[in-house]
């Protein structure tokens, strides 16, 4: 449950799962949103965000091979964004070059949203396996 206060008025919002969502106002209102469009779609994008991360997973030693290594720090980037959000570590120094790429690409992601993250994660996985399925 989710305290929303609203003009000073307090309420209590319930998610059902068929989507919808109840706002209780403790002046006895009902307030019914119903909104399975995006409930719909979040679940699909992790789904095939899931989907994505195992088939990278699964295939790690070809896409390191196959994708050149502004695809890799990508990958990586959108991973961390998508998992953990704005990146929320200290840069990495000298001699940890690898490190300083990495925590560089998870930056440039900043205020990018879980939700987008991971829509672009799944197109870069798209990309790599269709160069890969292509010979390039």
């Amino acid at each position: 449950l989710i305290y929303l206060f609203y003009f000073s008025m307090e309420a209590v919002v319930s998610t059902q799962s068929t989507g919808a969502v109840v706002v209780y106002c403790y002046n006895s209102s009902v307030i019914h949103l119903h909104l399975p469009s995006k409930v719909t779609m979040s679940t699909e994008l992790l789904k095939e965000f899931s989907e994505a991360c195992q088939r990278v997973e699964e295939s790690s030693g070809r896409v390191k091979g196959a994708a050149n290594m502004r695809d890799l720090l990508e990958l990586y980037a959108l991973f961390k964004q998508s998992k953990i959000g704005d990146c929320n570590t200290v840069r990495p120094t000298y001699p940890n070059f690898k490190g300083m790429s990495q925590w560089d690409a998870w930056k440039s992601k900043t205020g990018i949203s879980k939700e987008e993250a991971m829509k672009e994660y799944c197109n870069v996985v798209k990309g790599i396996f269709l160069d890969m399925e292509n010979g390039a």
